[in-house]
């Protein structure tokens, strides 16, 4: 059986993503459901006279990860500018003094919007999406959600590509992302992220 893993981005409500990841080299997969219950427990009795409440809802969150390595194909099959994600990607717009993004995120290229180039301080950093390092920053960058008032959302795809059925596609947000470089192997990345599943909502609705 073969499982294929996918992180995918949205502007806004989940129709065409404006980015799409696939985790290759898997590690661990932990998915689980919160149930809050309050329990109270009565004199006089064992445990098993204990009254069991709800009031609240429930919860579930992923939490995944995965080695990056240099591949031969990139693992973004979908992979759009961030002119084109964002209404403005003028000066200060991605964080304070930060320069007007220009560059091109096709093909295999990512331009960062984050990294200058070394020596300039204007001109954004180009990575190639094929190696672990070009991968890992545009990861990090493309799944932050950018404040309470950005509609992005995220999706978790894990699909059993050997009878083509979902096994997961739940919809979301990364709420943690993390990346790892040891001595030992200094040409990968272990990465991890969690992510919590449920409806986004944003400050404008």
């Amino acid at each position: 059986m073969v499982h294929q893993i996918f992180f995918e981005a949205y502007r806004d409500e989940v129709s065409t993503p404006f980015v799409k990841y696939e985790a290759r080299n898997l590690q661990n997969l932990d998915f689980n459901v919160t149930i809050p219950v309050s329990t109270f427990g009565l004199p006089e009795f064992y445990f098993e006279g204990a009254i069991i409440t709800k009031a609240e809802g429930n919860t579930s969150k992923f939490v995944f990860s995965w080695v990056i390595k240099d591949e031969i194909t990139t693992p973004f099959t979908v992979k759009q500018a961030w002119d084109v994600i964002l209404d403005d990607v003028s000066e200060d717009e991605f964080y304070p003094n930060s320069v007007a993004w220009t560059g091109t995120n096709s093909g295999d290229n990512y331009t960062s919007r984050r990294n200058l180039q070394v020596g300039s301080n204007s001109t954004y950093q180009a990575y190639d999406t094929k190696t672990a390092d070009g991968q890992m920053i545009a990861l990090s960058e493309y799944f932050e959600k950018k404040g309470f008032s950005s509609s992005e959302r995220h999706k978790f795809v894990v699909l059993d590509q050997t009878n083509n059925k979902y096994l997961f596609n739940q919809e979301g947000t990364m709420t943690r992302l993390s990346f790892q470089k040891s001595g030992t192997d200094p040409v990968t990345w272990n990465a991890s992220l969690e992510f919590a599943v449920g409806d986004v909502v944003d400050s404008g609705e």
